[in-house]
């Protein structure tokens, strides 16, 4: 989103941004009049994702061509007026000049700013002459969603604008290298309703929003300073288990802040239970507490479920296991477990071991050892548990041997046996405490000193493996053992 010699120009991401969150649409828009500066965000793991991106789009291309037909590619114009509408004139000229394939063409209409990833031939006749093109977008998902088909709705708008004819088809190209086609006129009424109100929000005198957290918050420029506003505002949505919905009754009931919550003596308040409510001034208060004393505040919760909370966990033996994979989402049609970390403590020190995988192939191999691991421990030492963190590992389990066929009755055994012991489950039926969050990571406060491993995340061992996938830098590996290692040796230290 620009102003160009007073003229405000958008383009199909701003759409699709205006879907994801209202805030960042009135955010883009002061920058775009210069009232507020854009913040410049680095991110090594978006970084990680355009990358991936130029190389999906790249073999498309290549894969193109290697059809022998005609293609024609253009630059991506500078942002003055005249450059686009020059962009514009050369993609107009190669449509009538019927070449195969336009790549990176330039649609503007002195609104809408487009750059579609391809335009490709089709016979179809329209006012170019007995033929038409439809559009074919790259997106590294797997999934087709939502944004990505918006953004080909409007492609296709301006392509029909061009050729006289609405295209019959528009192409995304997934990830994994499967093409989605999907009509145009499936999707129309919905674009043209988003359409027509994002245009009447940007065009529209300043709206008043508030930065909510959003899923898209995640890969999102304007996070930080989201973020710091809520922070200083002492929003509600800092309440850790707080929902959107929850938040807007509390405000509708007077009560604007986490501290007000954490102070407030109401009991009762219309869509929110009461033992909601109540769990939720408990939590607002434990994080006020521990704002105004830098401690962890906690407290713990009584159950009289011999299933839940601490009576869930089994006894400690010495031959219990603690658990933890690596898993890139970015790889494979489905990711890829590229790393299964074990560690034991039956012969005194902890001993960790370490399972990799580069590839679908060696992923079955892995887990196949990985499940003969665990069953030799099980038979060996019956009493053994299984320890983890929240759900990844045994999800990955059961879609493993699923997706393999192997292994099948030694997951069921794992799972029916009670082997497995989900310690997040635990934390959260057992302890109440003054953090954000409840990962693995906000809890190890209470239990362990600052981590020193040189990843300290899970988006940042994504980052390492895929920089190992390019550089095949053998200290790659070593730091995201080093991580899940340590990911493992909390786990016990928590147990």
């Amino acid at each position: 989103m620009q102003f160009l010699e007073g003229r405000l120009i958008v383009s199909p991401s701003d759409l699709t941004g205006f879907l994801e969150c209202e805030h960042l649409t009135q955010q883009e828009l002061a920058a775009a009049r210069g009232e507020i500066a854009r913040p410049s965000r680095e991110d090594p793991f978006l970084d990680v994702l355009s990358r991936l991106g130029l190389e999906h789009e790249g073999r498309h291309l290549a894969s193109l061509k290697s059809n022998g037909r005609k293609t024609v590619e253009f630059g991506f114009p500078e942002g003055t007026l005249a450059n686009l509408e020059t962009a514009h004139a050369e993609t107009v000229a190669a449509m009538k000049a019927g070449v195969d394939i336009i790549y990176q063409g330039t649609f503007f209409d002195g609104r809408w700013r487009c750059h579609p990833d391809f335009l490709i031939r089709v016979d179809r006749p329209s006012l170019l002459g007995d033929y038409s093109y439809e559009v074919a977008d790259t997106k590294l998902a797997r999934k087709m969603k939502a944004a990505a088909v918006l953004q080909c709705c409007v492609y296709s708008q301006q392509l029909a604008t061009i050729q006289g004819l609405d295209p019959e088809q528009m192409t995304l190209v997934l990830g994994d290298g499967k093409s989605e086609p999907l009509r145009f006129k499936d999707y129309g009424a919905y674009f043209r309703t988003v359409k027509r109100r994002f245009e009447e929000t940007v065009l529209a005198p300043v709206l008043k929003t508030y930065p909510d957290p959003v899923s898209h918050c995640g890969v999102c420029r304007w996070k930080d300073v989201c973020e710091d506003r809520r922070r200083s505002d002492d929003h509600l949505s800092i309440v850790a288990g707080m929902r959107r919905d929850q938040t807007r009754r509390l405000q509708n009931a007077g009560i604007p802040t986490m501290t007000a919550l954490a102070l407030s003596d109401v009991v009762t308040i219309d869509g929110i239970s009461d033992e909601t409510l109540s769990r939720l001034q408990q939590q607002a208060n434990l994080q006020v507490r521990r704002q105004d004393t830098g401690q962890l505040t906690y407290e713990l919760l009584a159950s009289g479920d011999d299933h839940l909370g601490f009576r869930a966990l089994p006894a400690p033996t010495t031959s219990d296991l603690f658990f933890d994979i690596e898993g890139d989402p970015l790889r494979g049609e489905n990711g890829l477990q590229y790393l299964f970390g074990i560690t034991e403590t039956l012969n005194g020190p902890p001993q960790y071991h370490a399972f990799w995988a580069h590839d679908p192939t060696a992923e079955k191999a892995a887990f196949e050892r990985v499940m003969d691991f665990f069953i030799d421990r099980l038979n060996r030492h019956p009493e053994l548990h299984i320890y983890h963190y929240a759900a990844y590992e045994p999800n990955a389990l059961k879609w493993l041997s699923s997706t393999y066929s192997t292994r099948e009755e030694e997951v069921d055994r794992l799972l029916r046996g009670g082997a497995l012991v989900d310690l997040y489950r635990v934390v959260r039926q057992s302890v109440r405490m003054g953090t954000e969050s409840y990962s693995l990571k906000a809890l190890e406060a209470l239990y362990r000193g600052k981590r020193t491993t040189e990843i300290a995340d899970a988006g940042a061992s994504i980052v390492a493996y895929e920089e190992w996938l390019v550089s095949h830098e053998q200290q790659k590996l070593d730091q995201i053992a080093a991580y899940n290692e340590d990911d493992c040796l909390s786990t016990a230290e928590l147990r």
